[in-house]
């Protein structure tokens, strides 16, 4: 039926939808919907007055996707917005807490007798209604969407599988990518152990600097995947591939683990490790001698000493902090940001020298800071500092911790410091992805936009598939260099994957408007002033404090050729 419905168009109560052009129309008025927005409608008609879980539309409308938690909140709030819906007393898309969504106003197929919107007019307005000097045949804007998408298809895959050509070209001999270790336990609810012990492994590995190792951002995105190790390979930009299981049962564990050549075939290391739990962490130390020994060569003393770092030795300390991890890494919102932070808190309680408990835990108050979960912005970007701090204090070489103090004062407008923190991470820990992203901002709001977009693609080398932000920064820095084009790819990404970043829509806009695409420009900039139409340049202009003044007037100028005011 969803088939159907996409292809021949249906009727949402009073409104009449056209999926092939994106458009709702009922009488005169017409709406023009995103392409993600317009596929959640047409999921949620398929079943009428039927619960749909959340998990069933992000897997629907964004299939093989990384995107936030605020992808499909936000496509439901411009549904609602079109429709003239409203949440608490709803009459098309009925919200059931924790469970999902139900579209309750009747559907039916479409009368292909009654003229479309683009047959009537409608003088232009903030609305999203689309004037008849502008409105094309139905015809022709199917067309021209089918060759669209096509392109976009072959672009975008081609984009995803090598990103840029320099990013492919960076990734090393050696690269390797650990994927997550399966739970082989009794309990389904201990897959977090597991998880735990692919993080540390990651972690562990890329103290050599001899291998180049994929980020976990990457590897998890293809966690119970069909892929053959080929295919793996390939969309990693990996030559080898680590893989493995963990079985926990009481106090004993099994940890088994492969090195496969992908070039070759040839399985270059395998082995298993049975011991009590209470000697986990050598277990952990000696699979990584084993891994780097098979690839690198024998380790040296100084390897052996990094090794030997402490982490914790109370097990139950790490086992709240491999659970805290879990939640952080979702990236879901500010409740889980919480849990994992009580998480680290009671790891931190039960070994107050636990380092990277700390560094978590610093960045979880940065994390909300960043997303406006918190009620005093600088406070908690002073703790994140304070704790991040703390967590240096204990273990000198903490990468993840310098990282969080560059964010922290990043946030706060102190780039210099943000700079010296940015470096400190990658020096210990160069094929840390989120440093060199963290080290480009600086860089090409500090007028080196060449340096920022090298330093990009070093990341994007390392992290190929990555969260949303990385093609908004990649966006940026082609927009400041020019590269309208790929700027617009970029944030097209990011919008597939997060339709709610204002952000993305403004940057977006201003990209559209220096290519002369005018109607692009001003709809993305309706959307923007849809939601907050408190936006200005001014506000850009202090949002946006670029070192040389002719960067901030490249934007200035985009946004008013897009129409925003002062």
């Amino acid at each position: 039926m969803q088939d159907e419905l996409g292809r021949s168009g249906f009727n949402v109560g009073e409104w009449q939808v056209d999926p092939s052009t994106n458009r709702v129309v009922r009488g005169s008025e017409q709406i023009k919907l995103e392409p993600k927005v317009m596929a959640v409608l047409v999921h949620l008609a398929s079943r009428p007055n039927q619960m749909v879980s959340r998990q069933e539309l992000e897997a629907s409308v964004w299939a093989s996707t990384v995107v936030s938690y605020d992808a499909l909140t936000g496509a439901i709030q411009k549904l609602r917005k079109a429709f003239g819906d409203d949440s608490a007393h709803p009459r098309f898309i009925e919200t059931l807490s924790k469970k999902g969504y139900r579209l309750i106003a009747p559907v039916s197929q479409a009368d292909r007798s009654t003229p479309s919107g683009d047959d009537q007019t409608e003088d232009a307005d903030s609305g999203g209604r689309i004037s008849s000097a502008r409105a094309l045949s139905v015809t022709t804007i199917s067309v021209a969407i089918l060759i669209a998408v096509a392109i976009g298809v072959v672009v975008w895959v081609k984009d995803r599988a090598q990103t840029d050509e320099k990013a492919v070209k960076a990734v090393e001999a050696k690269s390797i990518a650990v994927l997550p270790f399966n739970n082989l336990s009794a309990d389904p609810a201990q897959a977090y152990y597991a998880e735990g012990m692919t993080d540390d492994l990651i972690s562990s590995l890329t103290r050599f600097s001899d291998l180049q190792v994929i980020s976990r951002d990457s590897t998890f995105f293809y966690k119970n995947t069909s892929l053959t190790e080929n295919e793996l390979a390939e969309v990693l930009n990996a030559r080898y591939l680590l893989r493995g299981s963990v079985r926990r049962a009481e106090s004993q564990i099994r940890i088994a683990a492969e090195v496969i050549d992908t070039e070759t075939g040839i399985t270059l290391w395998a082995d298993h490790f049975d011991d009590d739990t209470s000697r986990l962490f050598e277990l952990q130390d000696r699979i990584t001698h084993r891994i780097v020994s098979a690839l690198v060569g024998r380790l040296n003393v100084q390897d052996r000493q990094e090794l030997s770092r402490p982490r914790t030795k109370n097990l139950q300390a790490y086992d709240y902090f491999l659970y805290g991890r879990q939640l952080f890494f979702r990236y879901a919102n500010a409740e889980e940001n919480r849990n994992a932070r009580d998480s680290f808190e009671r790891a931190i309680a039960l070994d107050p020298d636990f380092a990277l408990a700390y560094a978590m835990l610093a960045w979880t108050h940065a994390f909300d800071a960043m997303n406006g979960w918190t009620t005093s912005r600088d406070e908690s970007l002073e703790r994140s500092l304070d704790i991040a701090g703390k967590a240096i204090e204990l273990d000198e070489a903490m990468s993840v911790a310098y990282f969080v103090r560059g964010l922290a004062y990043r946030e706060l407008g102190d780039r210099a410091h943000a700079l010296v923190e940015a470096e400190k991470a990658i020096n210990y820990d160069p094929n840390y992805a989120g440093a060199h992203v963290l080290l480009a901002t600086l860089s090409y709001f500090d007028g080196k936009a060449h340096e920022g977009l090298e330093l990009m693609t070093r990341a994007i080398a390392l992290n190929p598939n990555h969260p949303y932000n990385y093609s908004f920064h990649l966006g940026q820095v082609h927009y400041i260099l020019g590269n309208y084009e790929k700027a617009i790819a970029a944030f097209e990404r990011v919008l597939e994957s997060n339709p709610a970043t204002e952000r993305a829509h403004l940057w977006l806009a201003a990209a559209y408007a220096q290519v002369g695409r005018e109607d692009d420009a001003e709809w993305e900039m309706e959307q923007v002033l849809a939601t907050n139409p408190d936006v200005s340049v001014d506000r850009m202009r202090q949002l946006y404090s670029f070192t040389d003044p002719n960067d901030l007037a490249h934007l200035v100028d985009g946004l008013h050729k897009a129409g925003l005011t002062d």
